[in-house]
């Protein structure tokens, strides 16, 4: 009789080992996993466009336009390229007696490099490169009407932050000031940006 005493104890014992280990367990301090950062990867090509206003050394208008551009990203520094071409409001006309004088900025343009430094989602960034205007203009009197167009060339510099949200897509805030021969173009404007390639967001 003792020895089935016995064996019913040691048997009742090993069952409930399991449940005892369980319970020392779920006793014990719990195990915190640290997350991985996430971090926006700005690598990519993008396409967007923008709205704004600019200063023609007196004269004022708005400004519409599109960009596209590539972006290399390297720890958080951020390296690429954007070209930008916009179309300009900027018309001004004079009479003088029977003589009518009108001129126009049809459009800017330009190509930089751009460099920046990310705080994850945001970027923060410098432009230098060229730039380009045509403007155009005609006098006129009575039915008699001559015009010319011109495309002149020089260089930029601009400085911005851009804003990264979901789904590829980011917002832009950026300054630009264009010199020309003669006559200097400062331009503030938003855009919008959407790039291409994979989940934007990488471990």
């Amino acid at each position: 009789m003792k020895r089935f005493v016995t064996v019913g104890c040691v048997a009742a014992v090993l069952a409930m080992m399991p449940v005892a280990a369980e319970a020392a367990d779920a006793g014990g301090p719990p195990v915190y996993r640290t997350p991985r950062a996430m971090i926006y990867d700005w690598t990519g090509l993008y396409v967007g466009g923008h709205v704004g206003f600019l200063d023609t050394d007196g004269d004022s208008g708005f400004l519409g336009g599109g960009q596209a551009g590539f972006n290399y990203q390297v720890g958080q520094w951020v390296f690429g390229a954007e070209w930008q071409m916009s179309a300009t409001s900027i018309r001004d006309s004079a009479n003088f007696g029977p003589i009518r004088a009108e001129a126009s900025l049809d459009w800017i343009s330009t190509l930089a490099g751009r460099w920046g430094y990310a705080f994850d989602q945001w970027l923060v960034y410098g432009k230098l490169g060229a730039a380009w205007a045509h403007v155009s203009g005609s006098v006129s009197m009575g039915p008699f009407r001559v015009s010319d167009s011109d495309t002149v060339n020089g260089w930029m510099f601009g400085l911005g932050t851009e804003y990264a949200l979901r789904n590829n897509w980011s917002v832009k805030f950026e300054y630009n000031m264009m010199e020309f021969d003669p006559g200097t173009i400062h331009s503030v404007k938003g855009g919008i940006n959407y790039r291409f390639g994979l989940d934007p967001r990488r471990y």
